[in-house]
């Protein structure tokens, strides 16, 4: 067995697991909580109690895997920056996945599902999955909308869609609004990721340096691939201090080059 750690900050809610690098998809033990404004002293001593319930020192990790968000920008680079020093210290590597595709596996029914993000400034963070025979198909890239946009591009579909995320606490209304009969708004106990949605997505994920990539390398092309150093959070938009330094600059359109992910989770070089 090769333990592996994944966890997720970029909601108010934390969750992490240990799966097993040989056994794709199979969870060890996984655990969430809420953690508002918090997860900057919890995350951390959380991993470390999860492993040490099924037996495990941090040393025999193989491996790390962290949300990479969108999400709360101070809680997407919480949890990257733990995994980045986790992974760093401990000398393995570090895989990344969305969050928003962590809370998509939260609804397990066939159809379409629409998680929907807080980006906060009212606007939202969407992304569409088809859900068939327990695959999850993603059909939309990340992005940051009004949510009344979002809701009549999805009320087009012309097909039922399942609602979950966070950013359904401020706007479930006007996709209701939108969208009518064509949509259903799952239980909020299903807006946040857990453990075994975590595992899921990190499974799931792909592109150099995702956590299938490393299954069948040796410990230092595992790390050499998936570097803790490389991997960058996906803000999406600019934060509002880079906004504001956007707007003084003239108003250019563009994202700065050293600390958003591209569409691979890599640096813009």
């Amino acid at each position: 067995m090769r333990p592996f750690v994944a966890f997720d900050t970029a909601t108010d809610h934390i969750a992490l697991a240990v799966g097993d690098m040989d056994a794709p998809g199979v969870v060890v033990a996984a655990h969430d909580f809420p953690a508002h404004r918090a997860a900057n002293t919890a995350v951390l001593p959380a991993v470390q109690h999860l492993l040490a319930g099924v037996g495990f020192e941090p040393d025999s990790l193989a491996a790390v895997a962290v949300g990479r968000g969108p999400g709360s920008f101070t809680g997407v680079r919480i949890g990257v920056a733990a995994a980045k020093g986790l992974a760093y210290g401990l000398g393995v590597p570090l895989a990344g996945f969305s969050t928003l595709d962590a809370v998509a596996r939260m609804v397990d029914c066939d159809g379409y599902v629409g998680v929907v993000g807080d980006a906060m400034r009212g606007e939202v963070y969407p992304a569409l999955f088809r859900v068939c025979a327990g695959v999850w198909e993603r059909l939309s890239a990340d992005r940051v909308a009004a949510p009344l946009e979002v809701a009549a591009e999805w009320a087009l579909l012309g097909e039922h869609v399942n609602l979950t995320g966070c950013g359904l606490a401020k706007h479930r209304g006007a996709f209701e609004s939108a969208m009518g009969t064509e949509c259903t708004v799952v239980p909020d106990a299903l807006w946040s990721p857990d453990g075994e949605s975590l595992v899921g997505a990190a499974w799931a994920s792909e592109g150099p340096g995702s956590l299938g990539t490393l299954v069948e390398l040796d410990p230092e092309e595992a790390f050499e691939t998936a570097h803790p150093g490389a991997i960058l959070p996906i803000y999406t938009r600019l934060a509002d201090a880079e906004e504001a330094e956007r707007l003084r600059a003239g108003g250019a359109d563009v994202l700065p080059r050293g600390g958003v992910a591209g569409p691979a989770g890599v640096r813009d070089r």
